[in-house]
């Protein structure tokens, strides 16, 4: 899907849902949003960001890339707010390796950043998909009956990372050389950074502590528009939500997460129209917490016009 095409099913799908919920009660319920509960989910979002700036700093230490956590942290911010902005999700991932590289004389210079920044990704996807999987177990097994399409789509999020696996084995047997060898040193290199000494249970806790300040930071979204979430329903129902921007037809989860918050918050006791609206005031509060990346930007491009003047 083109990035026109997507945006254009985005405002689409966005509208449609608000439509069905009734807009004016959407309006309402962020126009009532309490302040506290979102200071609070933004302060969150400030703890996310640089819980995954030293995720990433000790994957890439493991891989023998050295990283200060003050460029860790200045680097995930702008690679948060690129990939809140464009479509795609990675955008500001694929910047943060260009950006991460090494002597650009070598060809193989990207290779470490690059590995460093997937497997400090997909350690996160892991943990959420497991995280999902135990608490709509103990969902179902408190009762609390079936989620529609819930399986599926942890079957989906399982077998695309199966499907990720086999592309890796392929591209490490039969891509051209260059891509060959990225690929192969994709199993060794995640054995490194996940297993190594000391390593499994520092990647388990940042990993945790992400993944629990994003359910966290939704949960006081939904309790902002007068929507509060049962324990249990913020660990069953909101890692689902954060599945779905997973899904490569919206930009950083827009549509896809209001649609699926929609279906899933009156198995909560609450209306489809506080889904809604819990949901894109958690994308607002995640987009201005990442703003702090546009303030780095541009003073990293004043002081490149002060150098270029010096």
């Amino acid at each position: 899907m083109t990035t026109a095409l997507r945006l254009v099913f985005v405002a689409g799908l966005l509208g449609l849902l608000a439509w069905l919920v009734d807009p004016r009660a959407l309006i309402a319920r962020l126009q009532s949003a309490e302040p506290l509960p979102v200071l609070a989910a933004l302060v969150l979002v400030q703890c996310q960001i640089v819980a995954s700036a030293e995720r990433w700093r000790l994957t890439a230490t493991a891989l023998g890339q050295p990283l200060s956590r003050g460029r860790a942290v200045t680097e995930y911010y702008v690679a948060s707010l690129l990939n809140q902005l464009l479509p795609g999700g990675v955008s500001g991932d694929v910047v943060r390796v260009w950006r991460n590289r090494g002597d650009a004389r070598n060809a193989q210079a990207w290779a470490v950043p690059a590995r460093a920044i997937m497997i400090e990704r997909l350690a996160g996807q892991v943990v959420l998909g497991v995280v999902a999987s135990a608490g709509l177990l103990v969902w179902v097994l408190d009762d609390g009956g079936a989620i529609p399409g819930a399986w599926v789509l942890l079957a989906g999020v399982g077998m695309a990372l199966a499907l990720l696996a086999l592309a890796t084995a392929g591209l490490a047997r039969w891509a051209p050389r260059r891509l060959a060898r990225f690929a192969a040193g994709f199993g060794p290199a995640i054995r490194v950074a996940w297993l190594g000494p000391g390593r499994l249970w520092r990647q388990l806790l940042w990993s945790l502590a992400i993944v629990a300040s994003y359910l966290a930071a939704f949960a006081l979204a939904s309790a902002a528009i007068g929507a509060p979430l049962a324990p249990l329903a913020v660990v069953a129902l909101v890692p689902l939500v954060l599945l779905t921007m997973l899904l490569p037809i919206s930009v950083a989860g827009w549509g896809a997460r209001e649609a699926a918050a929609a279906a899933l918050w009156p198995l909560a006791g609450a209306a489809s129209a506080d889904g809604m609206a819990a949901s894109v005031l958690y994308g607002l509060v995640s987009l201005v917490g990442a703003l702090p990346g546009a303030l780095l930007i541009a003073r990293r491009r004043v002081h490149a016009g002060a150098g270029r003047q010096a």
